[in-house]
């Protein structure tokens, strides 16, 4: 069983298998979630106060994300082929081979400012890594047809406070400026 097509190009797996897999895994963790939040209430554990709605508003966006299997399955495999070529243009990088990035960090982005973040393709490699998955969260999220307006508010607040918080800038080791003064 190949993976390529006659004239030697990567075939991409089948949309609707993924598709009908992602399915599977969501009602098998729905059900698994559910059922231990049921032993939880019987141990007398109180499930927390969603006063905000901001549980809800998370799981209306997973019910609805979910209800468009297809569209999840291609934005998954948008995803993979960029981190493909990321590898592969890092690992050129790496070899000494000059390669325009994947992605570069919007105009006005003082994150990414110090030249470590170019000069080193280990840098580079973990700043593009993480342009691409915050695109790719940020995107899957704004994208969910269905949700009502208040809730994909309060989804994209949040999303965009979480992908922030987890920016290789924030971390010592991921970030080329402390490891400059080390």
């Amino acid at each position: 069983m190949s993976n390529q097509t006659p004239d030697n190009k990567p075939q991409l797996p089948d949309p609707k298998e993924i598709a009908k897999t992602y399915a599977e895994v969501a009602q098998r963790a729905s059900k698994l979630l559910t059922e231990h939040m049921e032993r939880q209430v019987k141990k007398g554990v109180s499930i927390p106060a969603d006063d905000f709605g901001i549980a809800q508003a998370f799981m209306d966006m997973m019910s609805n994300m979910l209800a468009n299997p297809q569209q999840l399955a291609q934005s998954q495999m948008n995803l993979m082929w960029e981190y493909f070529t990321l590898w592969q243009n890092s690992m050129m990088r790496f070899s000494g081979t000059q390669k325009a990035p994947v992605t570069a960090p919007v105009k006005g982005d003082k994150r990414f400012k110090d030249p470590g973040w170019e000069e080193h393709f280990l840098f580079d490699f973990i700043k593009q890594s993480y342009l691409i998955t915050a695109r790719h969260i940020q995107d899957s999220v704004g994208k969910v047809e269905g949700l009502p307006e208040n809730s994909k508010k309060k989804v994209d607040f949040f999303t965009r406070q979480f992908i922030e918080a987890l920016a290789p800038t924030n971390f010592a080791m991921t970030n080329p400026q402390w490891c400059a003064r080390r």
